[in-house]
């Protein structure tokens, strides 16, 4: 029976995986190359994802792997010396004499004037480009302008650039990461999409793939060569830069395709797009068009958008994240830019994104729309961020870098900032509640605040606010931890500067998201360490935070920090350790979250079981007596075994 059951879930597994697609799209689908766990060093076969083809290089031309290029993500890299090979003929992601077809890629190049081919699937030498038609994702140097080309004879050079066209693409620049995409349509003229992020909202640019008016009859695609990083063999118009993702559809999209497999790039790598954001079953993660003019002052987030997100249906999990319009791939922040990283997601599920946007307003401090529980002189910087959620996320750790931004706090006094989150999402500091934030840690100039709870199912808005004169925030909360102890559960926390503190109000969750209060606990000025008990909390992940309430009215959370506690977990005291006296008996107290049968042994610390007894126990707490009398002297262990679950304690017998 276990081997069934193992059996099973490999299928299980198996069959999800061949599901996997980028942003759920599969029809057509022949080449899909990630760099999901590839190993950083020199890569000599690159396998796809989608079937067990690979492309291989030959020794001595093999292109690296660098780790954090794209979204703490990595790339293949190519020096213009590199060359990969992939399958040929049948095999060819593009089948022969087929007319259209869907190339996407990840990318960016560190080079700029020179042709370059990024990915191509053509004939093996010039002398074919008379005769038969190609297809490259390629930079053409020309004015610096970047492109896409498909390769229609009877030159390869009639293909499309765009420094002499009025297709709506961004001239490529050196060293920007790319979203791109090549639509062949098989329409003769005006045949050719177009489209990478910064065009993403309008849709493709369609380009003129037969200016002199070739007739369709001329392209027959060949299969002899696929090649990553250079025209062909002989090295020529070689790749420098990363290449990350490339996809190749031997078929045409649908717009709500193509949405999807952009949406599913732009997450995975933190290229913001410029329009609504999807996930593999359609649904929207991002609303551009809400965003565009959201809440109090009708401001427009659509800026830097990047977020968090798992979805099966794409074999994407991105739990660490940050705009590459703002930060980079290792997550370290653009000078003056304000870069934000989110990560730690506590329970994150398929079908959960957390997105967040910009109004792009700038780090000038300013005193207007200020919560009302701001310290006397306090400043907020002026940019703002909306949060949209779709399903499950939990709470998230979020860090901001002051890097080139002036501000009247001091960076790196927790008490001078504070995240503030409005969460009613109308971004109106002055109304409705906030949930006040102090950084949990800095590491030079970056901020981060630890379990930040970000409303799951209402988009919410967020501000950071520094603190002019120094005036104390709310109280520093230095650390905060749950156990679990039988059936109940115990919380301590320690706090610094909280002179001014009025009360400890403890909150409980079952889902991390809902909060409810069961209890309050009073401040001492001259107590630092505090507790409280949740009795019979009951089986189950268990979430807990703790909200402290100032004299004057101001608040502000700890962390939140979760417990499992299982239905069979229990606590054992014992009542008479070493056991002396005309008593010979151990007395032990236990407290079972359920009733059930209690085994208890006693052993000799060399290995000998020398009594045993069973007893039935309630729900709660019941004393147990272990006879010792006929013992001899000397240190025991007690095995105590409750509903499956043993905890063993020592005990002591004198004369």
């Amino acid at each position: 029976m276990y081997k069934f059951y193992v059996a099973l879930l490999f299928v299980f597994a198996a069959n999800v995986l061949q599901a996997q697609s980028p942003g759920g799209v599969s029809t057509n689908l022949t080449l899909w190359l990630k760099p999901d766990g590839l190993a950083t060093g020199t890569l000599s076969t690159w396998t796809y994802s989608n079937n067990a083809n690979s492309f291989t290089a030959t020794a001595g031309q093999e292109p690296t792997v660098t780790s954090n290029v794209f979204n703490f993500l990595p790339a293949v890299t190519f020096s213009g010396a590199q060359l990969m090979s992939g399958p040929t003929l049948g095999s060819a992601p593009i089948p022969a004499g087929q007319d259209n077809y869907t190339v996407f890629a990840v990318w960016s190049s560190s080079v700029s004037g020179a042709n370059e081919r990024i990915w191509s699937q053509r004939p093996n030498s010039s002398a074919g480009d008379a005769n038969s038609d190609g297809a490259s994702l390629w930079i053409f140097g020309s004015g610096n302008a970047y492109g896409d080309q498909a390769e229609i004879p009877p030159s390869y050079t009639t293909g499309l650039y765009f420094t002499s066209t009025s297709v709506a693409i961004t001239p490529y620049a050196a060293n920007t990461p790319y979203i791109s995409m090549m639509g062949l349509l098989n329409q003769n003229t005006n045949d050719l999409q177009l489209m990478d992020q910064n065009n993403y909202a309008t849709g493709p640019g369609i380009g003129q793939t037969d200016p002199s008016g070739n007739s369709a009859t001329l392209r027959n695609i060949v299969a002899d060569a696929n090649l990553i990083g250079a025209r062909s063999t002989a090295l020529d118009e070689p790749f420098t830069g990363n290449l990350a993702e490339l996809i190749v559809y031997a078929g045409t999209l649908t717009t709500a395709q193509q949405d999807a497999v952009f949406s599913y790039l732009s997450v995975k790598y933190g290229i913001p797009l410029n329009g609504n954001y999807v996930s593999s079953t359609g649904s929207r993660i991002w609303d551009a068009t809400a965003a565009a003019s959201w809440g109090f002052g009708s401001m427009n987030y659509n800026h830097f958008v990047f977020g968090l997100g798992k979805d099966n249906g794409s074999g994407l999990s991105v739990s660490q994240s940050n705009s590459l319009s703002t930060g980079s791939g290792s997550g370290s922040g653009q000078s003056g830019q304000g870069n934000i990283v989110l990560a730690n997601p506590s329970n994150l599920s398929d079908g959960g994104f957390m997105m967040i946007g910009s109004n792009n307003a700038g780090f000038a401090e300013t005193t207007t729309n200020l919560p009302p529980t701001s310290p006397v002189g306090a400043k907020r910087l002026a940019t703002q961020w909306l949060v949209q959620n779709t399903g499950t996320v939990g709470t998230v750790d979020l860090s901001f870098d002051f890097t080139g931004i002036t501000t009247t706090g001091t960076i790196g006094t927790s008490s001078d900032f504070a995240l503030v989150v409005d969460n009613n999402g109308d971004g109106d500091f002055t109304t409705g509640t906030q949930s006040v934030y102090a950084p949990t840690s800095w590491n030079g100039n970056v901020a981060t605040w630890s379990g930040v709870t970000l409303n799951a199912s209402t988009p919410v808005v967020l501000s950071i606010l520094s603190n002019s004169n120094g005036t104390p925030l709310p109280v520093n909360w230095v650390n905060f931890g749950a156990r679990a102890n039988g059936p109940d559960i115990d919380l301590s926390w320690t706090v610094s500067a909280n002179e001014h503190a009025n009360n400890y109000e403890v909150q409980h969750s079952t889902d991390g998201q809902h909060f409810t209060t069961i209890g309050t606990v009073s401040n001492q000025a001259d107590v630092k360490s505090y507790g409280f008990v949740h009795a019979n909390a009951g089986p189950g992940t268990h979430y807990y935070r703790v909200l402290e309430t100032d004299l004057d009215g101001k608040s502000i959370y700890s962390k939140i920090v979760s417990v499992n506690l299982s239905g069979s977990d229990f606590a054992i005291r014992l009542l008479n350790n070493p056991v002396v006296g005309s008593n010979m008996d151990a007395e032990l107290e236990i407290t079972a979250g359920n009733a059930g049968s209690a085994a208890l042994e006693i052993w000799t610390l060399s290995g000998t079981r020398v009594s045993s007894i069973m007893q039935d126990i309630p729900n709660g707490t019941s004393r147990i007596r272990l006879p010792m009398a006929n013992l001899a002297t000397g240190t025991y262990a007690v095995k105590i075994r409750v509903n499956d679950v043993t905890q063993t304690v020592q005990v002591v017998k004198l004369q």
